[in-house]
């Protein structure tokens, strides 16, 4: 059998390497900027609560569902004008926990967001949407909306988030976006129990109209490190692969089926281009990214502004994160090195 794991590794990386030097060409021919004053791309954790408590969650999140939030919804309103006031962004992730969370406060954020111009992606498990907040969602600009399904039963899915009937709900929420014109994505992480249903879970996503299906073995992060039984073996992740070149195949022109890029990559990617993002957390801090646990400041405590400017640019080459990046093994999900969101966050 073919080692797909490698292969698709080799590709990644030279993709990643070609694209890196493409841009240093542009910078060099003044094509590109150097550096950016404001993100393109911010993620706004919005709450850590969450209503599942799915085994693989990457942030940990509905650990403390009493506990407020520091970022209260008014708070994050304040942080959308200030971000329109310094010139804006590009596009916004807005994720969680679960954003249906904030209620009507999740659109009177988008909404400042919305008016100058920002696109969203928008990541939530669907339990809380109805055909009332699915016509809201329907005026802004989307990359795509998101909604996880992790199992092409409702027992699978159930089990798995730990949750009874959010498979139905995912399900509702997929089609009621769908027939507003909204761009859906269906988010499924493979275990190894599911790794032989990747097909029907595929064949679930096109019957229900979504535009893409992104797949990918848990990654080890958050709730996860108490969960080894869904980590996949080298083996299994390569016949995962193999799975999602077929479905590729089979659903081009049609559906976009995609495999979710693996975390040496990603970060790959991060240390060799200019940086163009961050993660803003429900505490406030100003977190690098999903995969890498380092945070260079907080924005109830710091102006945004100041802090990405002074720390944005140069602090992937910083030793501590070039330790985390070298203790991730090329081809494996799996490092030797600090816990993501199990570990406390790095402040750098």
């Amino acid at each position: 059998m073919k080692d797909y794991v490698k292969i698709n590794f080799l590709r990644d990386k030279k993709a990643a390497n070609d694209e890196a030097e493409h841009i240093r060409t542009l910078i060099a021919n003044h094509l590109y900027p150097a550096r950016f004053t404001m993100p393109l791309t911010l993620q706004l954790e919005l709450t850590s609560h969450c209503n599942v408590h799915c085994k693989h969650c990457y942030n940990a999140s509905g650990e403390n569902n009493s506990v407020p939030d520091p970022m209260t919804p008014e708070r994050w309103k304040d942080f959308a004008r200030y971000i329109v006031a310094h010139g804006g962004i590009f596009q916004c992730v807005i994720s969680g926990g679960e954003p249906l969370l904030l209620g009507d406060d999740l659109f009177g954020i988008m909404d400042i967001l919305h008016d100058d111009g920002t696109g969203f992606l928008v990541i939530s498990n669907g339990l809380l949407m109805t055909r009332g907040k699915a016509k809201r969602f329907a005026k802004y600009r989307y990359k795509w909306f998101q909604v996880s399904i992790d199992g092409a039963n409702r027992e699978r899915h159930d089990a798995f988030r730990q949750r009874q009937g959010s498979w139905d709900a995912a399900v509702r929420a997929v089609f009621m976006l769908v027939n507003l014109g909204i761009p859906v994505t269906i988010a499924h992480t493979v275990t190894p129990e599911s790794l032989h249903e990747v097909d029907a879970m595929c064949e679930l996503a096109y019957s229900l109209g979504a535009s893409g299906i992104i797949l990918g073995g848990v990654m080890p992060s958050g709730r996860s490190y108490l969960n080894a039984d869904i980590l996949m073996t080298h083996e299994q992740r390569s016949i995962l692969d193999e799975a999602v070149l077929r479905n590729m195949q089979k659903y081009s022109g049609r559906m976009q089926v995609q495999r979710s890029a693996g975390t040496k990559i990603q970060l790959m990617r991060d240390m060799n281009t200019p940086n163009t993002g961050a993660i803003i957390r429900p505490d406030g801090d100003i977190r690098l990214d999903c995969v890498a646990p380092f945070v260079i400041g907080n924005v109830l405590q710091e102006d945004f502004y100041t802090v990405w400017n002074a720390k944005a640019h140069d602090v992937w080459s910083r030793p501590e994160i070039l330790e985390y990046v070298n203790s991730w093994d090329d081809m494996e999900e799996t490092n030797h090195g600090l816990k993501n969101y199990f570990d406390s966050d790095v402040r750098l």
